[in-house]
């Protein structure tokens, strides 16, 4: 007698929504999908032969058994059964010594590196473990990535508000007790300074460039590379003086050869002037001086104590622009300090160790690779000059800058995993319970 024909039953709305889905998923995995394929196929009446050849199964029967398992089992027969599949050739024991290799410092005459690539932590790992004889490169990432390690270019890092500093007896480490305040007023000045009517403005300085060959790429035939010289004279150092808004991507700079405060200071001035002159001009509110400013203006009072944390001892012009600076002992000298604060500009100096909270850096790192990569100056003149002119062009164009924008929040996305059924996300590496 023949076997009964298996047919699948007929499927719910959700199930066939799931299934379709599945289908085109890219980030399921490929059994899965071609399991959702095959059912797909099947529900729109096509046979089993059909199907198979659709989905990618060897033979009908293998479609069949499936079909057989949704109806009794619903979707989780799309996942393989358990106790199903390839035995693994490396057991949890083995995997752990895998761990156990990568964790130590190798040896520089064993394995005859200082950091583990592949194939020399599968050549320690056959020379040294009796079970890992035949183990390979595959198996090894498999394993590693499994457990959470990614092979990863190394980084510069430093804890913010902590430095070292070299002294005449010892090394010390030096510590700023207002890192936190510094860090905090900072990204509030960025995220809504402009927004409250007040210009943040960052200022840094960039170098010192020599005259030397940098290297860089460039667009050349196959084959015939731009070519550097090895040999190169020095002819001094320049550096670029810049100021940025970030809400706007205006840059003012200009290229020195040194920067003193008696060449820094002088230039910051006039720039902020500058400034000062078009926010009044396109604010329509004419900047009040000291001397006629009211000393019952609570107002203004009570919004540089805002930002300054402390009741001031006398009333001030009203504040216009935030300028995020480094903690330089040149940048507080009372002088300085005092011109800033009667023309209404609020310095927010940056914590030890935390040139990062200043965005002039990053638009510094853009204008230098796009003025000077993969060129040979022969004068301090033309690296000035190719700054400046980097400059000009930016400015035609500026890319505005956001604390905390698109960039961060992808970064904060690929450190968590979605959970199913709501919006809630939890951080990779932290185990759920079910």
């Amino acid at each position: 007698m023949a076997a009964p024909k298996t047919i699948l039953r007929s499927l719910t709305n959700w199930e066939l929504a799931e299934l379709t889905r599945l289908s085109k998923a890219t980030s399921e995995r490929l059994d899965v999908v071609r399991r959702a394929k095959a059912l797909l196929e099947v529900a729109s009446g096509t046979s089993f032969s059909q199907a198979a050849r659709s989905a990618g199964f060897k033979t009908g029967d293998g479609v069949a058994l499936l079909v057989r398992r949704f109806n009794d089992k619903g979707l989780a027969a799309l996942v393989i059964a358990t106790g199903r599949g390839p035995k693994p050739t490396y057991g949890p024991a083995a995997r752990t010594k895998v761990i156990e290799t990568l964790g130590r410092p190798p040896d520089r005459t064993e394995d005859q590196t200082a950091t583990w690539s592949l194939s020399t932590l599968e050549r320690s790992l056959r020379r040294d473990e009796a079970e890992l004889t035949k183990i390979g490169a595959t198996t090894i990432r498999r394993i590693v990535h499994e457990a959470g390690y990614g092979y990863q270019n190394s980084r510069s890092w430093c804890r913010t508000g902590t430095v070292k500093r070299k002294r005449k007896a010892e090394i010390v480490s030096v510590s700023d007790p207002r890192t936190e305040e510094k860090k905090r007023l900072i990204e509030l000045a960025y995220r809504l300074g402009e927004s409250s009517g007040l210009a943040v403005w960052c200022q840094d300085e960039a170098g010192p460039y020599q005259t030397i060959p940098y290297p860089g790429q460039s667009w050349q035939p196959v084959g015939q590379p731009l070519q550097q010289p090895h040999e190169y004279i020095k002819e001094g150092t320049a550096k670029l003086l810049t100021l940025f808004r970030p809400a706007t991507g205006e840059v003012r700079a200009k290229g020195v050869t040194n920067s003193p405060n008696t060449v820094l200071h002088p230039w910051l001035k006039e720039e902020l002037q500058g400034v000062l002159a078009q926010l009044e001009a396109t604010q329509q509110a004419p900047l009040k001086s000291l001397e006629n400013q009211s000393l019952s203006s609570k107002e203004l009072v009570s919004e540089w104590e805002y930002w300054c944390g402390v009741a001031l001892s006398r009333p001030l012009v009203p504040l216009r622009i935030i300028l995020v600076w480094d903690n330089l002992a040149g940048h507080t000298s009372y002088e300085m300090v005092d011109w800033l604060y009667c023309h209404g500009i609020l310095p927010l100096y940056t914590p030890l160790g935390g040139s990062w909270l200043n965005m002039a850096e990053s638009v510094q790192r853009i204008i230098v690779r796009r003025a000077i990569d993969g060129q040979h100056p022969q004068k301090v003149t033309e690296i000035i000059e190719w700054l400046e002119q980097t400059v000009a062009g930016w400015n035609k164009e500026p890319t505005v800058f956001e604390w905390g924008g698109k960039r961060h929040e992808r970064r904060k996305r690929s450190r968590q995993r979605r959970l199913g059924g709501s919006g809630a996300v939890a951080d990779m590496g932290n185990s759920i319970v079910a």
